[in-house]
């Protein structure tokens, strides 16, 4: 378990409090440019475009959802189901920044959940989904933030749940939240600079869960040669990666690459450097590191990149294919690195669809616009959809992700296809902790989903969704886990600022332990300030 001397306490406190007085006095900066102009100096043409995009936009809410399930306890398995009637009072809000110095979104709400039957599992959860950036100096420094609320699983291999509502102790409320102040700039005018520090924090209600702090600096430096195609990069990164039921672990790595461009849509690049880090053991372990790839962009609307590097563990790799259809949007990511979070921390709390989000960075620049038209998606297609089942960690480990998205749309149908698997590997002999790498160094998952949606009318839409998701452990190794989920949902607008939607659920969960069934109905009404 990793422990701090009291000096090493004191500079991490004195990092926070730096880090704080820095987000406080950039936003107080921020706050004084936006109110530095009278009233009297707003000019009519101003004030018009003030009202048609205001700078905020405020949008509080509250929903009311009944939930009548044949088996609310999935605690108890198949041979102990036992139904309920689940009321849930969800107030909500979100916030929308769009000023000169900040562009920021954030979505927050509250579920209170009472049941008819079980009586002892009243509870309360949290859902926020947060991020932005403050500009603080103009074109100089900047800070990045982030908070992210969800339920997630504690293990991969233990009982899945396709609802909120359910009571499964396999199932905990896990938060993240990351600050991130950077500056970038320019020397002479032909070679630029980024020097950033990310500060992140997670923590779960799981006493099986690891809370992790990390700690991370990083630079980079871009210039151009006396030869037009060529360019040099220099990069450097370090981090501290703290775990409460395991160890504190160090790693650093820098590297020096050339980039060559061939033709204007097509370049290749090499790379070499140097890493040293303590993921496999007590002392610091350094090794050189190389390697080669190429990006090739033929259009705006296509992208394709491949890099491959030699690292301590082996070889790592990232390749990223994206490509834009009159009606439709395909993307293929393909990765392999040392990963210090589990996997579900990078999602949010409304599902797999999120991971769309970064699909449409060429097409719409503004976060807070690419969150707006993901929140329509959302509402047209309003599933948890559910991937590969994640799980905690208490040390870091060796990932390749391989995801594929597609999404087809048409006058009144639209078509989300949703592919995903991933291979997990801990770099240590031992375990540190009681997470799923305790019981299999290999943990191998997949999902697939399919989710169809029709336009009825100008109000009212109709969704069908299957999905399926399996983990196993490695070979030899008999963990395996599969969840599979049916729902029909039509929703419609009630009024001017209420909708509602009806769906119906089949889910189907098959592990050694506990496998389950469950069917529900479920009703949701949500009224808009």
């Amino acid at each position: 378990m990793g422990t701090e001397t009291g000096t090493e306490m004191r500079h991490k406190l004195f990092r926070i409090c730096r880090l704080s007085s820095l987000m406080l006095l950039a936003m107080g900066n921020a706050l004084a440019q936006q109110t530095a102009i009278a009233p009297n100096q707003t000019s009519e043409q101003d004030k018009l475009q003030t009202t048609q995009n205001p700078a905020w936009i405020i949008k509080p809410r509250i929903s009311l959802t009944e939930t009548w399930t044949d088996n609310a306890n999935l605690n108890q398995g198949t041979n102990s189901k036992q139904s309920d009637l689940i009321t849930e009072v969800a107030p909500g809000i979100q916030v929308q920044a769009r000023t000169a110095r900040l562009k920021g979104y954030l979505d927050y709400s509250l579920r209170g959940q009472q049941y008819a039957q079980n009586t002892n599992s009243a509870r309360t959860q949290n859902s926020l989904n947060a991020f932005g950036t403050l500009e603080a100096i103009d074109n100089w420094l900047f800070l990045d933030f982030s908070g992210v609320i969800a339920q997630q699983s504690v293990s991969a291999f233990g009982t899945q749940s396709t609802s909120n509502t359910a009571v499964n102790s396999n199932s905990t409320e896990t938060s993240t939240y990351r600050l991130s102040p950077y500056v970038r700039g320019q020397f002479g005018g032909f070679t630029e600079y980024l020097l950033r520090y990310n500060a992140s924090t997670t923590r779960s209600d799981a006493s099986a869960a690891s809370g992790i702090d990390i700690s991370q600096l990083s630079g980079q430096l871009k210039g151009s040669t006396p030869f037009q195609r060529l360019k040099w990069t220099i990069d450097g990164n370090q981090q501290t990666t703290d775990y409460s039921t395991g160890r504190t672990t160090e790693a650093e790595i820098y590297r020096g690459m050339l980039t060559y461009s061939l033709f204007p849509q097509f370049r290749v690049s090499a790379s070499g450097g140097w890493e040293s880090n303590n993921y496999a053991s007590a002392v610091q372990e350094s090794r050189s590191t190389h390697g080669y790839g190429f990006d090739w962009n033929p259009t705006e609307r296509t992208q394709f990149s491949v890099f491959k590097e030699r690292r301590f563990f082996g070889d790592g790799h990232n390749i990223s294919f994206s490509h834009r259809f009159p009606m439709s949007s395909i993307q293929y990511t393909n990765n392999r690195d040392v990963s210090a979070l589990p996997d579900q921390f990078g999602y949010v709390g409304r599902g797999r669809l999120y991971d769309f989000y970064s699909q449409f960075v060429s097409t719409i620049a503004d976060p807070t616009q690419r969150a707006n038209m993901l929140n329509a998606l959302i509402a047209a297609n309003p599933f948890n959809i559910p991937g590969a089942s994640s799980f905690v960690s208490s040390q870091a480990s060796v990932q390749r992700r391989q995801q594929l998205s597609y999404v087809i749309y048409g006058a009144r149908n639209s078509l989300t296809l949703m592919a995903n698997r991933s291979e997990s590997q801990s770099l240590l002999a031992t375990s540190v902790g009681n997470d799923d790498f305790s019981k299999s160094t290999i943990i191998r998952q997949s999902g697939l989903s399919v989710n169809f949606a029709h336009r009825l009318s100008e109000i009212s839409n109709l969704n069908l969704l299957l999905s399926r998701q399996e983990s196993t452990g490695g070979t030899g190794s008999s963990l395996k886990a599969t969840t599979t989920m049916y729902q029909v949902n039509v929703s419609t607008k009630l009024g001017a600022k209420t909708t509602g939607s009806l769906s119906v659920r089949r889910s189907e969960f098959d592990n050694s332990t506990t496998p389950y069934t469950e069917n529900a109905l479920i009703g949701v009404v949500t009224y808009v300030y």
